[in-house]
């Protein structure tokens, strides 16, 4: 017995050790790692950009004077030491080509199970005439200040659009919708806004003209707008219930593109933007 006792102890002195791997630090899960970087080139009005948010993050398009965009990214990677982080975030760059009329970019994100990493991005383009398709699997939209042929996917997140004009397109899966528009009319072929999940706030200066076309399935619709004038009398926007859904089909000032909103699941407000 005493024989077997020390062949077994041998055996395992002899055999690798598994060692567990070290713990992040406390300050590798309380402080992130955080790279910037700045794109900036020559871009025609009237061009067209793609977007393709593989990894999780928020972008912001802003329309300027100038023929040029300027793209400026924060990656963030998360519960990671610095070095690893490091390593990591060269393995999932992020993807920006250009020319002078078409430009793409493409971020990635490792699994889940490596790291939790986030790319956020602000982009400034010609506000005369801009083109987008954007896709985004995870994260929030906010576009402004632009004119453009411009259509929007989002899978998990928000949309915030402001004075805007042309041709907009958006559908989102879950994500709020906030829409706030300038200017006397809608300046182009029209704006939709879809969710399947959220709410829905539009906000238009009182004398706007469009013809607005809402439909909730399960929420209701509420309004704060003027009484507008139908054959001389003054009439109250109204929601209508049918079946199973809330609508409201109105027109506002003179009329004009239409203005399409629609959840699914969430409420839909309509305010008036005071004048100054």
């Amino acid at each position: 017995m005493a024989v077997w006792y020390a062949l077994m102890t041998f055996l395992f002195l002899l055999a690798p050790q598994v060692r567990k791997p070290p713990e992040p630090s406390e300050a590798a899960t309380e402080s992130p790692y955080v790279e910037r970087s700045q794109r900036q080139f020559n871009f025609y009005p009237g061009g067209k950009i793609e977007i393709a948010g593989g990894a999780p993050g928020s972008f912001k398009i802003v329309g300027w004077q100038r023929s040029a965009v300027l793209a400026e990214f924060e990656k963030v990677v998360y519960h990671l030491e610095p070095q690893q982080a490091k390593v990591l975030s060269d393995q999932f760059p992020i993807q920006v080509r250009w020319g002078q009329t078409s430009a793409t970019i493409r971020t990635l994100a490792p699994p889940k199970a490596l790291a939790s990493m986030e790319v956020n991005g602000t982009l400034y383009v010609p506000k005369e005439k801009t083109d987008f398709v954007i896709r985004l699997i995870s994260g929030d939209l906010t576009i402004g200040a632009l004119n453009g042929w411009i259509e929007v996917n989002l899978t998990e997140g928000s949309l915030e659009a402001k004075s805007l004009s042309g041709y907009f397109s958006s559908l989102a899966v879950k994500g709020d919708v906030k829409v706030e528009l300038s200017g006397k009319r809608w300046l182009g072929r029209g704006f939709t806004a879809a969710t399947q999940n959220g709410t829905v706030d539009l906000r238009l200066p009182a004398d706007f003209s469009a013809a607005l076309q809402f439909e909730t399935r399960d929420g209701n619709i509420s309004i704060s707008f003027p009484e507008q004038l139908v054959e001389g009398e003054s009439v109250p926007l109204k929601a209508v219930a049918k079946k199973k859904a809330r609508t409201l089909k109105a027109t506002v000032g003179d009329g004009g593109a239409p203005i399409r909103l629609f959840t699914n699941r969430g409420d839909i407000r309509l305010s008036a933007i005071e004048a100054p």
